[in-house]
Order: C-alpha cells, then sequence, then structure tokens
C-alpha cells in the first residue's frame, strides 16, 4: 500500500505538470478519502502483521513446553519401567526355593523318622 501510494505521490507532480488540468475539489476529496483508506488499512495490515507475530511466539513458547512436557513424560515412563523390573527381581528373590516347600519337609521329617527308628533298633 505504501508503495502504491508513493507511486501516486511521485507520478502526480509529472502527470501534473505534463498536463494543465488542475483538480476539482471533488477529486481532491475523493483522493483525500482513498488516501484515508489507505493509511487505515496500512494500520490495520501493521496491527495484524504484530499479532501473528505475537501468535507466532506463543506457538513457539508451546512447542518448547510441549517438547518438554513429553520429555518428562518420556523419563516417567523409563522409570516405571525399571520399577516394574525391580519388583519382578524381588518376587523372584521372595519365591521360595526347592527346599523350603512343604511337601520337601513331609519327606525330610518321614526320613529322619525312619532312620532314627532303624537306628535304634540296630543299636541294642
Amino acid at each position: 500500500m505504501k508503495k502504491l501510494i508513493l507511486i501516486l505521490l511521485l507520478l502526480t507532480p509529472v502527470w501534473a505538470l505534463s498536463q494543465t488540468h488542475t483538480f476539482t475539489e471533488k477529486e481532491v476529496i475523493e483522493m483525500d478519502s482513498l488516501f484515508q483508506v489507505y493509511e487505515q488499512t496500512d494500520s490495520l495490515q501493521k496491527l495484524e502483521i504484530n499479532l501473528l507475530k505475537e501468535q507466532l511466539i506463543n506457538y513457539r513458547t508451546l512447542h518448547t513446553q510441549d517438547s518438554i512436557h513429553i520429555a518428562f513424560m518420556n523419563e516417567k515412563t523409563n522409570l516405571l519401567n525399571q520399577r516394574i523390573d525391580l519388583y519382578m527381581d524381588l518376587t523372584k528373590e521372595l519365591e521360595p526355593k526347592w527346599y523350603n516347600k512343604p511337601v520337601v519337609h513331609f519327606f525330610l521329617g518321614a526320613a529322619t523318622i525312619v532312620t532314627a527308628s532303624w537306628v535304634v533298633s540296630n543299636v541294642k
């Protein structure tokens, strides 16, 4: 818009000098209203550009925050997986061993009694 206004302003003296035409009051008022419209449009576009720049900054900030959030969520997932592995190791450690099962104790007790009675009967 500025370029158009500048071109019109620069060409107006050349055009005015090449012709002996003068502007009527109505033409001057129309040109003035056009210039005001162009200035208003230009100021609105500047305002829109500033708003879009601010929006872009906000989107970049949001992107950074989302990236940090995703990194923390990944770290949380890794820590939870490690915790699951530790619980599985703990479960393996706390499982009763083969010699702590009741069946083994039953047969050991029976073997002890049989051995003791055999020793008592043979020692006489």
